[in-house]
């Protein structure tokens, strides 16, 4: 089973490992602009544009 990262502000799929080391883990969002630690995970299918709106 695969696990899935979204964006925690538009909830897209195309977030990616912008920074990693020491600190921890840095992400950035290509889609909304967010940058940060923060990510949320998954194992659920990636919504839909109808299900990240409701």
């Amino acid at each position: 089973m695969s696990t899935n990262r979204l964006c925690p502000m538009c909830k897209s799929d195309k977030i990616t490992l912008w920074m990693g080391g020491f600190t921890g883990m840095i992400y950035r969002c290509p889609d909304c602009g967010y940058v940060g630690p923060l990510v949320i995970e998954t194992s659920d299918e990636t919504p839909t544009d109808d299900k990240r709106t409701g």
